[in-house]
């Protein structure tokens, strides 16, 4: 059972059910297709405004461009320091751009304004200058920011001149733990962009880059193109993306990982054991050593065994659309074995 990811599931069977319409006919090249044209527009209903609307293969393309076309020239990128912009994307937005991130403490996993550094420019040249603030949502830990939350952070990075991108690979989490609209948790807080992920709900591989001003995104698809992230046929991550929001199955899926993850969590705290994090969307993390942790593998629950910023090691355990309650149910009795005993560290 595999709990690594919520990318290491198959696709959701209604993404798929539906798309069956799509391939049996072809489109315009370049998403200068009517499947992209209809998902602008529903996604531009969903989100109560007009939005310019961009699919691309991944999350890394999606956070990497957008940031992009936000920074600047001598830009810095303000981020938490576990984002997944700074820790796992190999540099990507530091590559398409001539922007340098900038990753600073946060308060597991979230940022607060208090953290925050100087964001106005001073007009030192042997400095960038402040250009985005990028915000996860959920987080690296799995926590979800509320609505007033974003907006005590925009604020400053406005009152700065300072755009806001937000890395929205489990946005819809979010939006089915604080049960804000899309609207309250993009741009009504004040996010110029957001990368709303799609894989990790349920397509095949599809995200979406949403800017909420069109002035943003002139000129977007030229660095699609000379980046290499402008395919053919395009119109067929429209057609996942447009599939996995037909009938609200992206909340819906969102709402059963949450919930996989809000059992799992009753199920350990009634074994005595307690997550590190308050567990807020799909993901769980549970203090193990590595030994530990090699037993949980061998019984047959992939994870993966992550350093937490204070030094601990802990399993991350990822819920997802695929989950169901009896391998909840399994993991726990397991992860209750393991933590009975002491095993020996390993490696």
């Amino acid at each position: 059972m595999d709990f690594r990811s919520d990318n290491t599931c198959p696709p959701a069977p209604e993404v798929l059910a539906r798309l069956q319409n799509s391939l049996a006919v072809g489109e315009s090249a370049y998403a200068e297709d009517e499947i992209s044209a209809a998902t602008k527009a529903r996604l531009s209903r969903i989100f109560e405004r007009e939005v310019d609307y961009f699919p691309v293969f991944t999350g890394t393309a999606a956070n990497a461009l957008a940031i992009a076309q936000l920074a600047g020239s001598f830009g810095e990128v303000v981020c938490s320091e576990s984002s997944h912009i700074f820790a796992d994307e190999c540099g990507a937005v530091e590559f398409h751009s001539q922007a340098r991130l900038r990753p600073i403490s946060d308060n597991m996993g979230k940022l607060v304004p208090e953290s925050l550094p100087p964001l106005t420019d001073m007009g030192d040249v042997h400095r960038g200058r402040p250009t985005v603030l990028s915000l996860s949502q959920s987080t690296e830990t799995g926590l979800a920011y509320r609505p007033e939350e974003i907006v005590s952070l925009t604020q400053k990075a406005r009152a700065a001149g300072v755009r806001v991108h937000m890395d929205g690979t489990r946005f819809a989490n979010a939006l089915a733990f604080t049960g804000a609209t899309p609207a309250e948790l993009s741009w009504q807080a004040g996010v110029d962009v957001l990368c709303l992920g799609a894989t990790k709900g349920g397509a095949i591989g599809a995200e979406a880059v949403i800017f909420f001003s069109s002035e943003d995104a002139r000129e977007f698809r030229r660095m699609m193109k000379r980046s290499g992230h402008l395919g053919a046929r395009m119109w067929f991550l429209s057609a996942q993306i447009s599939a996995w929001l037909e009938d609200d199955f992206w909340l819906r899926s969102a709402r059963h990982g949450n919930m996989m993850a809000a059992l799992l969590d009753r199920l350990l705290r009634a074994k005595g054991i307690q997550p590190l994090y308050p567990v807020e969307a799909n993901m769980i993390f549970v203090e193990m050593s590595t030994g530990q942790s090699v037993r949980l593998s061998e019984m047959g629950f992939l994870h993966y065994l992550i350093e937490q910023p204070d030094g601990r090691i802990a399993a991350r355990l990822v819920t997802s659309h695929a989950t169901l309650e009896t391998e909840v149910e399994a993991l726990a009795d397991a992860i209750g074995r393991c933590l009975a005993t002491s095993a020996p560290t390993v490696g």
